[in-house]
């Protein structure tokens, strides 16, 4: 280790501590915090439950204040350093722990999820052999600003009609994006339309002459001033793709937020390419939060 640091093994007491190191990180990176001492311990839990704890600590220069942190949870590895303590090596001697553990238990290719905000991770993992393959967006809109409804033909879901002809649209756009577990028609109406609180007023189809072309689907998120309309999903048929479809969908559904007396909409994007979040960028959304997902082959 660099300096006087050492690493070592994490122990229950250090809990609020290692919360205090990932919002301090947070901070930095994202504008905001999130982690609790509660998520660190059922984390902990979790690990312990499955075998061991692979986790490391730095010790900082305060009394019972981190340094650095890191957790390797099969291939997804977590690694932390504190703000102030950026520049000393922590981040590749905690780094390089979890690889090591990971590779002696068998794993093969390890990711780390890193805010593009931090820079000197990004550049760090350029240098060691590590690669982004995948971005995470997340897309915010003030429905104030959002543009008019476009003058375009389309519908509220009927559940008895089109039930059957959006699920299998929705599985077909989806078939190739990472992550989607495909659905039965069955599990798909439990899980989307039997929800507390489904309203179809936020479920928008677009048709043409072979049948729905297009669907937005929408839901309520907070409460009071914090009103928000989340876009769960937008697809477009195969066949009617790149003609604007997708955008027109994206607008119509802030358009019923905002009649709906909303005050901001949501959603989420992610893909291989930043391509994945320019359907909601062209429709007026920006990018609030973007993450990638850096990965390493480990050597045997």
């Amino acid at each position: 280790m660099p300096g006087a640091f050492a690493l070592r093994a994490p122990e229950p007491g250090d809990a609020d501590a290692v919360a205090a190191l990932l919002r301090a990180r947070e901070r930095r990176d994202l504008g905001t915090e999130e982690t609790t001492a509660d998520d660190v311990h059922e984390e902990w839990e979790h690990l312990r439950s499955g075998g061991t704890l692979d986790a490391w600590v730095v010790d900082g220069d305060d009394d019972g204040a981190l340094a650095g942190y890191a957790v390797a949870d099969g291939p997804d590895l977590v690694v932390a350093v504190h703000p102030g303590a950026v520049g000393r090596g922590l981040g590749g001697a905690l780094r390089t722990a979890a690889e090591e553990r990971a590779r002696a238990r068998g794993t093969r290719v390890v990711r780390q999820f890193i805010p593009v905000t931090n820079t000197e991770a990004r550049i760090h993992l350029l240098d060691v052999g590590w690669w982004p393959v995948h971005h995470y967006f997340r897309m915010h809109i003030d429905l104030k600003d959002a543009r008019p409804r476009p003058d375009v033909l389309a519908r509220a879901f009927d559940p008895d009609r089109d039930a059957e002809e959006v699920w299998h649209l929705i599985e077909g756009a989806y078939a190739e994006v990472e992550g989607h577990l495909p659905q039965s028609l069955e599990s798909w109406r439990a899980t989307a339309l039997e929800q507390p609180g489904w309203d179809p007023a936020f479920w928008l189809l677009q048709h043409d002459a072979r049948g729905i072309v297009g669907v937005a689907l929408g839901e309520r998120g907070g409460k009071g001033e914090a009103r928000t309309g989340l876009i769960t999903t937008v697809a477009v048929a195969e066949r009617a793709r790149g003609r604007g479809h997708g955008r027109r969908l994206v607008e119509l559904l802030l358009s019923e937020f905002r009649g709906a007396r909303l005050r901001r909409a949501e959603t989420a994007a992610h893909g291989p390419t930043a391509a994945a979040a320019r359907v909601f960028e062209a429709a007026g959304m920006e990018v609030a939060r973007e993450t990638q997902r850096w990965e390493k082959v480990l050597g045997v």
